[in-house]
């Protein structure tokens, strides 16, 4: 009976002690300002960061393409006030200064709620850029009016 005691007490203590430590140490750095716990980091390492307004979206961009590789995208705009608008879509070689326009395609008059369509509509902006360097691609979404602009900008390289 006395070993059952002591065997209790030298394996389970350290492990209860251990958990009662934990748990106080991570619910005081949780508890400070600007800390979270995300356990579920699931970044796609190929996809491409990007900025801007919240209403537009670069779709398809890669981190990097190889000089035969196209640049493909594709753009989603979630706001209905630039419907029927024109897109810009301008690549910029961040490696000139000043940054020099790499390629530039404009789509005007794109409609895209009535099928809620991707843009641009019936057509495709793809570039193959064959000089190795860093680049920014830069989504302009114009109303009808040219009265309120958004835009969306990403950043990719050409090893």
């Amino acid at each position: 009976m006395a070993v059952q005691k002591i065997a209790l007490l030298v394996f389970l203590f350290p492990v209860v002690i251990s958990i009662a430590f934990g748990v106080s140490v991570l619910s005081d750095v949780l508890g400070q300002p600007d800390r979270h716990l995300n356990m579920w980091q699931f970044v796609n390492h190929n996809q491409s960061v990007q900025t801007g307004d919240k209403d537009i979206m670069i779709q398809n961009l890669l981190n990097s393409y190889s000089t035969s590789m196209p640049v493909s995208i594709t753009v989603a705009v979630n706001n209905t006030a630039f419907d029927c608008g024109d897109l810009y879509i301008t690549i910029y070689d961040l490696d000139t200064s000043p940054n020099q326009v790499a390629a530039q395609n404009g789509y005007f008059s794109q409609c895209f709620v009535e099928n809620n369509s991707i843009l641009p509509i019936h057509d495709t902006f793809s570039q193959i850029i064959t000089k190795p360097g860093n680049y920014e691609i830069v989504a302009e979404m114009k109303d009808k009016n040219y009265q309120n602009a958004i835009n969306a900008t990403a950043h990719f390289r050409i090893p």
